[in-house]
């Protein structure tokens, strides 16, 4: 069931501030927060992303971060958007990192008993597959969601990695474990817990000592690597167009972090940034596209 929403589409954004960390020379890197199933958001944001200038001979690379999914309106349109986002953008390189919604998807379609997504905003995604599945036994509405969702999507996620870096840039769902090796904590088939990669929160959330790694002691500190994530909202309020309501995503000088999640699991407003060069110097701009006509009231 394909859902068409009419919205009217704002954009606000912070000004382009310098970075401590760099891109890579001759790379721009858009990355996208959580959309939770608000595909006309998403639409606008690709749209204003393909609309952006670049230098001649620079690689443009898309990184959606995850929980695509869910709690939304049309998470069916979300997904199909993503899988045409190198095309909708003129990118060299698109990233899909799963979220937690993904994976807790991923299970379902593998048997897992469905109660743990289902009440974590999967009913809204299962409306849209078949408006009578709660009437139905849950092996024909698995069923269903097998046939229904877009060809290609659940591999996709499947062969995702959980993070990718770029220059000094980290991005990933939900954030880094500053009590745990990188390369252990972003095992891609780590078993899910509190502090997995796609949920861990105030282990992250509240830590200042930098995600550099010192090379003689392994111990963290403050340098040129920034954390990019979503999965927890920055913003819990509405957006009304005033720049500085987007300053809690930059928590670059306090946390070594950029947050992405605008907060679209409960109003219609996502969050996405834009890295690149200038010269020597990496910048970053954050924007925010929101739904100026609708609030909270779309939430199911």
């Amino acid at each position: 069931m394909d859902i068409t929403f009419s919205i009217a589409a704002m954009h606000v954004s912070l000004p382009p501030r310098v970075m401590p960390g760099s891109v890579p020379d001759g790379t721009e890197v858009f990355a996208v927060g959580d959309i939770h199933g608000r595909a006309d958001l998403l639409s606008a944001c690709l749209d204003e992303i393909a609309e952006t200038e670049r230098e001649p001979g620079t690689e443009r690379v898309i990184v959606l971060l995850g929980d695509l999914i869910d709690r939304g309106p049309d998470s069916l349109r979300a997904i199909r958007l993503a899988l045409d986002t190198d095309a909708l953008t003129r990118a060299d390189r698109f990233v899909l990192l799963p979220g937690n919604h993904e994976l807790m998807l991923l299970d379902v379609l593998d048997g897992v008993d469905p109660a743990l997504w289902i009440g974590n905003g999967g009913a809204t995604l299962m409306d849209e597959i078949e408006g009578e599945w709660r009437r139905r036994p849950w092996s024909d509405s698995l069923r269903l969601l097998n046939d229904r969702l877009p060809d290609g999507f659940a591999d996709m996620v499947r062969a995702a990695p959980s993070n990718t870096r770029i220059g000094d840039f980290v991005f990933v769902h939900a954030g880094l474990d500053p009590e745990v090796d990188d390369a252990v904590h972003l095992d891609r088939r780590r078993p899910v817990d509190d502090r997995h990669w796609a949920w861990i929160r105030h282990e992250f959330l509240t830590w200042q000592g930098g995600w550099d790694v010192e090379s003689e002691t392994g111990a963290r500190a403050v340098g040129r690597t920034i954390v990019v994530h979503g999965h927890t909202p920055a913003l819990r309020g509405r957006l009304t167009g005033n720049p500085g309501e987007l300053a809690p995503l930059d928590g670059v000088d306090t946390h070594c972090a950029v947050c992405l999640d605008a907060g679209a699991a409960y109003r219609p407003q996502v969050g996405w940034a834009r890295f690149w060069r200038d010269g020597e110097t990496t910048l970053m701009q954050i924007h925010a596209t929101y739904d100026a006509q609708l609030d909270a009231g779309w939430l199911p």
